[in-house]
């Protein structure tokens, strides 16, 4: 069961991989803003040559934001979806790496200062799986490197949850008809395992992050930073 999720996440993202820019803006309230918060969270002078990776990268927009702060920056970009890591080595060309793997399972190849995701732990389930990634993006990061993720978080409690959910339901409500956030909705309880946020960041720890921290949120949304 847990592989034909995957599978369908992977249909979903190649699916959409041409529309996915115009529609997560009008999909995730304050996208723009969650990640200017990540990408200025990045601890290094900007001429820096940092040694950074794009998790699960999309058509590759946290890239393309990393290499406009650190012109000098080596990237590689990491999705399993074949038309998003098209568009991003479209989007970027010769300005970074492009690589075609699956986190649940993916080897990072080499040692990096940053490591940032956008939008795509949520897919990986909490516990074992996820535990699993945090030690890998762990042991991949140099002394001092940081981890910066974005994306959507849940809460234990059902009442707070529910809100939460209702929140974002009125945000797409301003560019989409309602039938379109009763789609989001069911495709939503098919595909994603948000966590709850405060269990992430334990979960971090455990991995051996020595410093974490919530950086920003509003509803189900948010970015954190781990330190290695």
């Amino acid at each position: 069961m847990a592989r034909q999720r995957i599978d369908s996440v992977r249909e979903h993202f190649d699916g959409e991989a041409t529309i996915f820019d115009a529609r997560v803006v009008r999909m995730v309230p304050h996208y723009r803003e969650m990640l200017e918060t990540m990408i200025a969270a990045i601890p290094f002078p900007t001429s820096k040559s940092v040694r950074a990776a794009d998790l699960g990268c999309g058509t590759g927009t946290v890239a393309w934001l990393v290499k406009e702060r650190f012109r000098k920056a080596r990237i590689t970009c990491i999705d399993f979806a074949p038309n998003m890591l098209a568009l991003a080595r479209r989007r970027l060309g010769p300005a970074a790496e492009f690589d075609l793997g699956d986190l649940h399972t993916y080897s990072f190849k080499g040692t990096y200062d940053a490591m940032l995701s956008s939008l795509v732990l949520h897919h990986v389930k909490a516990g074992p799986e996820k535990a699993a990634l945090f030690r890998r993006i762990h042991g991949a990061l140099a002394k001092g490197g940081v981890f910066l993720n974005t994306d959507i978080f849940t809460s234990r409690d059902r009442a707070v949850a529910r809100m939460q959910l209702d929140k974002w339901a009125e945000f797409i409500l301003r560019s989409y008809p309602r039938c379109e956030v009763q789609r989001n909705y069911r495709r939503y309880k098919q595909e994603d395992r948000p966590a709850d946020p405060q269990e992430e960041l334990v979960a971090l720890r455990k991995a051996g992050f020595h410093h974490v921290e919530m950086l920003w949120k509003y509803y189900n949304f948010g970015t954190y930073i781990a330190v290695k």
